[in-house]
């Protein structure tokens, strides 16, 4: 798999948990209680999967080469992806805050909830899809195929400091069976 079809493949993951996490919200806003465990699940997946090692692999490999090889990080697409995912961050905040005050039954942390989930899944369909049909395309085009491997190689360091050993594994297995309890 190319640098390129393994970020993709993560996107596919990512969209997975944002459809979970729609079913979810709206679980909550139709007054279902939500096994808090399973928000703590997708909570840690967008922290540690998304944002620590794909977003980190795109922030500290792709996006870097592909200014080294002449595409603005200013005025261009790689800023403005620097920008959705400090976006993204913030939605994540605002889920946490209300994941944290639903524990405690603080009011209106379900529409804090509501609100970041549904933000944030906005955000990064639309992220996905510029990526996706826009960035990487752009990518394979200015960046060799020796730089296309180089970039697979720090992939993997990536993976093993930010995430470690057979964690991707496992928030795939958690996905599943999300998947399994909310979009059956």
């Amino acid at each position: 798999m190319t640098a390129i079809e393994e970020l993709k493949a993560e996107h596919q993951a990512v969209l997975l948990t944002i459809n979970i996490l729609d079913k979810i919200t709206s679980k909550l806003e139709a007054g279902h209680a939500i096994d808090l465990s399973d928000l703590d699940q997708i909570l840690e997946f967008l922290q540690v999967f998304v944002d620590k090692c794909h977003h980190g692999k795109e922030e500290k490999v792709l996006f870097p080469a592909m200014e080294e090889a002449g595409i603005p990080r200013q005025g261009g697409p790689i800023g403005v992806m620097y920008y959705e995912h400090e976006q993204g961050r913030s939605f994540v905040q605002g889920l946490r805050r209300g994941v944290e005050g639903y524990r405690v039954g603080k009011e209106g942390a379900i529409a804090e909830i509501t609100e970041n989930a549904k933000n944030y899944g906005r955000l990064l369909a639309r992220h996905i899809d510029k990526e996706n049909n826009v960035l990487y395309a752009m990518a394979e085009r200015v960046l060799s195929a020796e730089k296309m491997a180089e970039i697979s190689k720090a992939f993997t360091k990536i993976e093993e400091i930010e995430i470690g050993p057979n964690k991707h594994e496992e928030f795939h297995a958690t996905l599943h069976a999300l998947k399994d309890i909310y979009l059956a």
